[in-house]
């Protein structure tokens, strides 16, 4: 009789092994983008600087953006949660713009030294 409560007791223990959640995480599925955009020059961090992110170049170019962001003290412009995929950055009041490859569950830097005032000389 002891044998089978031994028996018994190890069944339903594995059985309760089934219901327990697993102890890895699932998968990420998004990561994150920091753009850190310094003057190039002086290199001083660009303040309150509004960045742009697209999904493709020609979007760049149309104007036709994934999302924006401003600059903070630091110069960096965050954007949380975005799928991987290669995307093209952009500023406001800056000619230069640049390009980064995101990856799931990884936090992404890129630096962007501009040096082209476009809207400066254009008024």
């Amino acid at each position: 009789m002891k044998k089978n409560v031994h028996f018994v007791v190890a069944v339903l223990l594995m059985c309760h092994l089934i219901f327990l959640p697993s102890c890895f995480p699932a998968d990420p599925t998004a990561g994150s983008l920091t753009v850190k955009v310094l003057d190039f020059y002086t290199g001083i961090p660009v303040i309150n600087e509004k960045v742009y992110l697209a999904t493709s170049y020609a979007n760049m170019q149309r104007g036709i953006y994934f999302t924006t962001a401003y600059t903070d003290l630091n110069g960096s412009a965050f954007f949380p949660e975005i799928l991987p995929a290669v995307y093209w950055y952009d500023t406001e009041e800056w000619e230069d713009w640049g390009a980064v490859q995101t990856y799931a569950g990884i936090d992404q830097y890129a630096y962007l030294y501009v040096n082209d005032p476009y809207k400066k000389t254009k008024k």
